[in-house]
């Protein structure tokens, strides 16, 4: 059932998505203001930068290449030949040259013509001191010129070089700032964005800690960890690409700006291309969403797999299935790399790549454009705004280009966002309240009550007992009589449908499970050991002294921990506890219950797993532990439960046999068919 629900579509819509990623992204209102104000500034310099270039090549490099008039000293004239010349911006009044660079009959120079020329007039040979020039109309002129020699080239740039120098530092001003700008930007928005993960890792990790225990029953551990760390860095993918997006949308409207500027008429033909853009993203998008959500959910099952196979390599050598589990393994693996072969497929071929064509045509296009409109030898001046308008064209197809290179982390981050989402959404541990001083006397009663995990066969049924404050209560019965799930109930694992608990005389729904919780110590068969030390261990967040855990540990006969290691009790400890032996987990488990001294103790086949000597360590430490406490023992070994003050034998859920040892023995029912199993062979 598992396996196709994963194979559904998303549970959240990509509206859905992104409005919850929109509100985590609030939490960092301040830090994004900034970023998008730098992002605005430097978007809007960067627009200005090729018109820099251009003023530069147009006014003072190509610009000596004017029509110039022959005027009085002032601070824009030039001297040549003894007379002063300005160049002409339609105002000035007296004799008009032409200064441009001819080629003609195999050699080319610049020529000072006496007569004031058209753009497109052009040179069709030499006369002795004069040049013959086709006008627009296809007539032909005559003119005088003198020769420019390098030095009279040099006097007409005179003025032009402080000009450049100027322009130069504004453009190197420009440069900076926008540097700074991008630095900005980029800092301030990878915080938010790192800060975003962080939230909601913090938000995963509080959901886990109020998740009911038959959510963990039902889902690989491997897979829950996937969700917390994997996809919660994935949504950070998701808000950075929105991001780009908006980076993208403040970059077309002023490469717009600066596109209209130059020439209106190729910037409205650009349009042309949106409409085919939107509909190729979302074909495109359709087509790689599904194998996003497939290479996501069984990257997800694939550590949920390793982590089992990890917890399980020492059973899965006994049993020699080094072999079945490897080809599992290797199939998950090779369908994960179809899959993703495929996606490199689709991707290379209508992705990235052809974006990257679709730009390169796109200025082929900007050539043929203004080669066919303004082909002419003397209009340098055109090759300033190909430059420019290619600069635009760059910053217009490169915010596209980035939409689309990050179009995969864009589905991909949706199939983690939904399923962190869904993850956050599971359904909560009900009751839990809040830790109070609340201190219970330990009389446990249970009335009729009936459990199932789900739609089926009861796992208990009609259960009925009552144990008096300080009881030992042992519970027995074969695999899958119901003993655990007695315990579970009574911690509130799972929230009771049918019949009652009552403890201390009222029904323990009406207490919070925090409280309920903090008067019950549980110890498992498997302990979980934490990495750290044996008092961090013991202590496990609580604040106490080191002669506080010797005395516990001491009172239990756990005398190898305060004096058995160099250390004592800041003897490290390994993850999950690897250099400790069985029997030294559940000494530490002892200490971190007592420790808390709770009312109410269970022990859920503790000594199940212990050799016979550290069986006999636990028993002692458990007389302690037991003393002044009602305590239930779900036993394997029943030698743990010999002295209980009351046993109850359980058989599919109901309670078939109780009494003491002495008397469930004299019936020669079931108990004893159990206990002569175990010490009369």
């Amino acid at each position: 059932m598992r396996n196709n629900k994963e194979k559904l579509p998303l549970k959240y819509s990509t509206r859905t998505i992104l409005k919850r990623v929109f509100k985590y992204a609030l939490k960092s209102t301040s830090i994004l203001a900034v970023s998008i104000v730098f992002l605005i500034i430097f978007s809007v310099l960067e627009i200005f930068q090729p018109l820099i270039i251009k003023k530069i090549i147009d006014d003072e490099l190509s610009g000596v290449q004017a029509v110039w008039v022959e005027t009085t000293a002032n601070e824009e004239t030039i001297t040549y030949g003894g007379k002063f010349y300005q160049k002409d911006d339609g105002t000035l009044i007296g004799d008009r040259y032409t200064l441009r660079y001819f080629e003609a009959e195999g050699k080319g120079k610049y020529l000072f013509v006496f007569a004031s020329l058209a753009e497109k007039d052009k040179l069709i040979r030499y006369e002795g001191n004069q040049i013959i020039v086709q006008k627009e109309d296809n007539t032909e002129e005559k003119y005088e010129y003198s020769s420019l020699s390098p030095n009279d080239m040099l006097s007409f740039y005179g003025n032009s070089s402080e000009k450049i120098g100027y322009w130069l530092m504004i453009y190197a001003i420009v440069a900076i700032i926008i540097l700074v700008s991008r630095y900005i930007e980029t800092v301030s928005f990878t915080s938010a964005s790192m800060k975003l993960t962080l939230d909601m890792r913090k938000s995963a990790f509080e959901k886990v800690n109020r998740l009911p225990i038959s959510y963990f029953a039902g889902e690989p551990h491997g897979k829950t960890v996937t969700k917390m760390i994997y996809d919660s860095e994935g949504v950070r993918g998701l808000y950075e690409v929105i991001f780009s997006i908006f980076s993208a949308v403040v970059s077309l409207v002023t490469v717009y700006f600066g596109l209209f500027t130059l020439e209106p008429k190729l910037a409205w033909l650009t349009f042309i291309a949106f409409p085919l853009l939107y509909v190729w993203l979302t074909v495109y998008r359709k087509a790689i969403n599904k194998l996003n959500q497939f290479i996501r959910e069984m990257n997800s099952r694939i550590n949920g797999k390793m982590a089992e196979f990890t917890n399980g390599v020492s059973i899965i050598q006994l049993f020699n299935q080094e072999k079945n589990m490897t080809e599992e393994y290797d199939e998950m693996l090779t369908n994960n790399y179809k899959t993703k072969m495929k996606h490199l497929r689709i991707n290379t071929l209508f992705g990235y790549d052809l974006l990257i064509l679709i730009r390169r045509m796109l200025v082929a296009f900007v050539l043929l454009y203004f080669g066919l409109k303004y082909f002419s030898p003397e209009a340098a001046v055109i090759g300033t705004t190909i430059y420019v308008y290619i600069q635009y064209l760059e910053r217009l197809v490169n915010p596209i280009t980035e939409i689309f290179s990050n179009l995969n982390s864009l589905e991909d981050s949706l199939v983690s966002a939904s399923r962190i989402f869904e993850f956050l959404d599971e359904e909560e541990d009900t009751g839990l309240g809040e830790v109070t001083d609340l201190k219970l006397t330990g009389e446990i009663e249970f009335r009729n009550v009936t459990f199932k995990y789900v739609e089926g066969k009861n796992v208990l049924e009609n259960v009925t007992f009552k144990t008096k404050p300080g009881q030992f209560i042992g519970l027995v019965g074969h695999t899958g009589s119901g003993k655990t799930t007695l315990m579970s109930l009574l911690e509130r694992y799972y929230d009771l449908k049918e019949g009652q608990i009552l403890v201390d005389g009222i029904d323990y729904l009406t207490y919070s499970k925090q409280d309920i919780r903090n008067n019950i110590g549980i110890i498992l068969q498997d302990v979980s050991i934490f990495e750290g030390t044996i008092k961090s261990n013991v202590a496990f967040g609580l604040e106490v002294s080191d002669e506080e855990i010797e005395d516990i540990l001491l009172q239990i006969g756990a005398h190898k921990f305060v004096n058995g290691f160099s250390k004592g009790i800041h003897t490290e400890v390994s993850f999950m506890g690897d250099n400790l032996s069985t029997g030294e987990k559940q000494l530490i488990a002892f200490a971190r219950i007592l420790l808390r001294n709770p009312s109410i103790i269970i022990l859920d086949e503790a000594t199940a797993n212990i050799d016979t000597e550290t069986e006999l360590m636990i028993q002692k430490s458990l007389m302690v532990l037991s003393k002044n406490r009602t305590t239930f023992v779900v036993a394997h070994r029943l030698s743990t439960i010999r002295n209980a003050d009351m046993i109850y034998v359980l058989e599919d859920g109901k309670i078939v046999e109780n009494g003491n040892h002495e008397q469930l023995y004299r019936k020669k029912g079931k108990y004893r068919a159990m206990y002569e199993a175990q010490y009369n062979k």
